[in-house]
């Protein structure tokens, strides 16, 4: 309002001096339009910078800031260009860049920052922002970036990207974001990068094959050929999604793209030419779904630096222009099931063979990846010419033959991988001359011979050489590879003692050197290799089983590294006692001791293992109770002390190891009944108690074991009747309660463990008839009770019709098919006159075999009073009289398994009649 009135007032002015010439006039003129310009621009701004402060307290106020960054710094007592992570244009003070990434900020993009609308760096990667992207950022025409990564945003990309035309770099990579690329991205005419690495951007391929056209029109075309568009694209990124179908063919119409990332996606078809991708430098099209082979024109990629094919299901050839890829130095085709037949000259000779490529002339090939694919013949020599190699991984081929020398020829080396293969003859000297080698991996093959000397892998790391059949001791000079971590050297044919020299390896975290014929040298018995292995104080795993140490735990035990989890000497031929020392081993987490000669008893030092998940002393001659200190390993998942000389009761407080899984304590002298505690181990897995004492009924409580899968409680003296709550054990695979004195029915209820694989319940005194029920278990495959006193048909559908005779034998009346070496049934007795014959037959034969023995006496007291006093019963009265004893006897033994069968009782019986007859027929 101010210009104006100066303006009507200077029309109005009539007394202006003349000698007032235009020229000032005119000065003061521009004075007031600059100052009225000035006027108006200061307060568009003051306006506009209380914008953006606005837009920022906003966002502020919605997010979680766990470090009080924001809380700190946000606040109106200083500018908003001195904010953290805000930057002001240098002109005026308007918000130009917002980076805010790797704060630990949680919550959600509130749309106020739609009115940032000098913002053209947005950076807000590596937090926890959440839920959609707000339409108001498509505001923002002057961003040139946008970093939301490492986020969970979700939903789907929405179409007003398309409108921030000044885009250059758009990371949103690494959220939650779904749906299709939208059409709209290709009005980006400016964007060079573009990355959606890591989403769930899908599109739903129909069922209808008439769908596949409007797929390929609606989703994969435009996506991908609407970039065409864009002539400044140098990087697409769409790795790690549920992106599905075909490739377009033109896909190489980007004068610029420099790098291409597919890989991870669900894409099919044959990969198109390429060819024409003139400055590709990278090209990663792994784990998806294509057929065919790799485009023949690839050798034109001359630019091309990394290519990464594996996991990809191509098969065929490498196609031999790829030896044009003069920069290539990243070659991956791990498990693409790729073959090569090519040429090589060796000396005069020209000879073919399938080998993975004249590769040699890629010299700067620096990783060069075949794993796992179908290459057969033997390694080229030639591949010692690629000297700026520093990864090769050839392993989990068909190649054969030795490894080549020439390999020493790699100094740059890092990384060798020859593993899984056919590999036979030595380690060449030569490799383990390379100084820069960290991974050596030359497991199972066939390889030979003694080890190299170690002297110059000074950076090595890890040494895989299991599985062979490398022979000779362990040299001293691995102490030379003093940053060894891991060490694997099992499974071969090593000799001699173990080194002390592996004391030397500082930084060893993982010795295994189990299934060898190492030993070890000791001092008053005591094996000394554990005491050198206490210098390695970050040694975790120790595999040294199956070795003949012939050695007694050492009380030096304790010297062991603090931070060792897995300590393993089965099958070592370990002897004498279990040191009190063993409790030293705090942070084990697995100890395995098992098939040795470990006497006297377990040291209650034990319950100090307060970190132990597995504990096996199985197989030794240990004796005693089993300690109640093992009731304070509150993380125990595994204990098995099964085939030692344990005696005594099973410890009630075990039935507080809520973490335990699996028990065996098999093959000991464990007695009395079972606490009822123990059965309160709701998570069980597996219970072993068998070949023991144990004695009691079955109680009821078995049932609450609802996720048990395995449970041997065979050949003890448990004497009750089957619960019928073991019918809710629906997870339990194997049942075995053979060889005790059980009694009473089969359950009907054990139709309803439907994942039954081995049912046993054989040698016990159980009656009755064998329940239908159990034909409905249909993964049972194994069945048996024989030597019982079942009667009643056999069921004939189901699992039965899978069982012989062998399952059913020595019962007292079952009946059913002839294969079962059974009575055929006889439909016309009554079922529960049976059953009254069953429960009587119990009882009689015991008393029948007391008659016998009775009548038997009688028989030779009259013989004896009848005749005088001077006359001898006579010779063949004595063999019936013996007869009849014999059968009594046969008739009256204890366990039910033993007694004879009743269809031999009768002949036996018919031959004493005989007998007896023809003895009063002479007299």
């Amino acid at each position: 309002m101010l210009l104006p009135c100066i303006f009507n007032n200077l029309c109005q002015i009539s007394l202006i001096p003349k000698a007032i010439n235009m020229t000032k006039f005119h000065f003061l003129f521009s004075a007031l339009m600059f100052i009225h310009n000035f006027m108006v621009s200061y307060a568009m701004i003051v306006r506009n910078v209380t914008t953006d402060q606005h837009a920022l307290l906003a966002f502020k106020h919605q997010t979680i800031d766990p470090q009080n960054i924001l809380a700190n710094s946000w606040t109106t007592n200083n500018s908003v260009c001195n904010w953290v992570g805000v930057s002001c244009a240098a002109k005026h003070p308007r918000v130009r860049v917002l980076d805010l990434s790797n704060m630990g900020l949680t919550g959600t993009i509130p749309p106020q920052l739609g009115n940032l609308s000098f913002l053209v760096y947005l950076n807000l990667s590596h937090n926890n922002f959440h839920d959609h992207f707000p339409r108001e950022l498509g505001r923002l025409s002057r961003l040139k970036l946008i970093d939301l990564s490492f986020n969970f945003l979700n939903g789907e990309i929405p179409s007003w990207f398309g409108r921030l035309d000044k885009l250059l770099h758009l990371n949103l990579r690494n959220n939650n974001l779904t749906g299709v690329i939208p059409p709209s991205i290709a009005n980006l005419s400016n964007l060079e990068n573009l990355d959606l690495n890591h989403n769930l951007i899908h599109g739903n391929i129909p069922h209808e094959i008439r769908y596949f056209v409007w797929l390929l029109t609606n989703f994969l075309v435009p996506f991908l050929l609407s970039f065409n568009n864009i002539s400044s694209l140098r990087m697409i990124s769409v790795a790690s999604n549920n992106l599905f179908g075909s490739l377009p063919k033109h896909i190489c119409h980007l004068p610029n793209l420099e790098a291409f990332y597919l890989d991870g996606n669900e894409f099919s078809g044959q990969i198109p030419s390429i060819g024409e991708c003139k400055n590709l430098q990278r090209l990663q099209l792994s784990t998806n779904r294509f057929n065919g082979s790799i485009p023949r024109n690839i050798g034109s990629l001359t630019k091309l630096r990394t290519l990464f094919l594996y996991d990809s299901n191509l098969e065929g050839e490498i196609p031999q222009d790829m030896r044009n890829l003069q920069k290539l130095e990243i070659f991956d085709v791990v498990t693409s099931n790729v073959y090569v037949i090519i040429f090589l000259i060796s000396g005069d000779l020209t000879f073919a063979v399938q080998i993975p490529l004249r590769i040699d002339e890629c010299m700067n090939l620096q990783k060069l990846y075949l794993d796992a694919n179908r290459f057969n013949g033997s390694i080229p020599k030639s591949i010692g010419n690629l000297t700026r190699l520093t990864y090769l991984y050839l392993g989990e081929n068909n190649l054969k033959g030795e490894i080549p020398w020439e390999i020493g020829n790699l100094q740059r080396l890092e990384y060798l991988s020859t593993r899984h293969m056919r590999l036979f003859g030595s380690i060449p000297a030569s490799i383990f001359n390379i100084s820069s080698l960290k991974d050596i991996q030359l497991q199972d093959n066939s390889l030979s011979g003694k080890l190299p000397c170690m002297s110059a892998l000074s950076n090595l790391e890890e040494l895989y050489l299991w599985g062979n059949t490398l022979s000779g001791s362990i040299p001293d000079s691995i102490s030379n590879a003093s940053k060894l971590r891991i060490l694997e050297l099992e499974l071969n044919l090593f000799s001699g003692l173990i080194p002390n020299a592996l004391g030397n390896l500082k930084s060893l975290e993982i010795l295994s050197l189990w299934s060898n014929n190492l030993t070890t040298k000791t001092s008053i018995h005591e094996s000394s290799i554990f005491n050198s292995l206490g210098n390695c104080r970050y040694l975790r795993f120790l595999v040294l089983s199956s070795n003949p140490l012939n050695c007694v735990l050492p009380t030096s035990l304790s010297n062991l590294p603090k931070s060792l989890e897995e300590f393993n000497v089965e099958a070592c031929k370990i002897r004498g006692r279990i040191p009190v020392e063993i409790g030293s081993l705090n942070n084990a987490i697995s100890l395995d001791f098992s098939n040795n000669e470990l006497s006297g008893s377990i040291p209650r030092t034990i319950g100090r293992l307060k970190n132990i998940q597995l504990l096996d002393f199985t197989g030794n001659k240990l004796q005693g109770p089993i300690p109640h200190e093992l009731c304070g390993l509150k993380r125990l998942y595994g204990l098995s002390l099964a085939a030692n000389e344990l005696d005594g009761p099973l410890p009630a407080c075990l039935g507080d190891l809520i973490s335990l899984r699996k028990v065996d304590l098999s093959s000991n002298k464990l007695h009395s009944s079972i606490p009822f505690s123990f059965w309160s181990l709701k998570d069980i897995l597996e219970v072993n108690l068998s070949s023991n004492h144990f004695n009691g009924a079955l109680p009821f409580d078995i049932g609450k074991l609802k996720v048990i899968t395995n449970l041997d409680l065979s050949r003890n003296f448990f004497s009750s009747d089957i619960p019928p709550t073991f019918g809710s054990l629906q997870d339990l695979q194997v049942l075995l309660l053979s060889h005790n004195r059980l009694q009473g029915p089969i359950p009907e209820s054990l139709g309803d463990m439907l994942s039954l694989k081995v049912l046993d319940l054989s040698n016990n005194n159980i009656s009755g008839v064998i329940p239908k029920s159990l034909e409905r278990l249909s993964y049972l495959k194994n069945f048996d009770v024989s030597f019982n006193i079942l009667e009643g048909e056999i069921p004939n559908s189901g699992c039965f019709v899978n069982f012989t005779a062998k399952s059913f034998m020595n019962n007292y009346a079952l009946c059913g098919s002839p294969r079962l070496q059974v009575q055929p049934c006889k439909n016309n007795i009554p079922p529960q006159n049976n059953k009254a014959l069953l429960h009587a037959f119990k009882y009689i034969i015991p008393v029948f075999g007391s008659i016998i023995i009775v009548v038997a006496l009688i028989i030779v007291y009259k013989k004896w009073k009848n005749k005088t006093t001077s006359l001898a019963i006579e010779k063949d009265e004595y063999i019936v009289i013996k007869t009849i004893m014999e059968l009594a006897l046969d008739c009256s033994v204890e366990l039910p398994e033993d007694r004879i069968d009743m269809k031999h009782v009768l002949p036996r019986l018919k031959n004493i009649k005989k007998n007896l007859v023809s003895n009063i027929d002479q007299d």
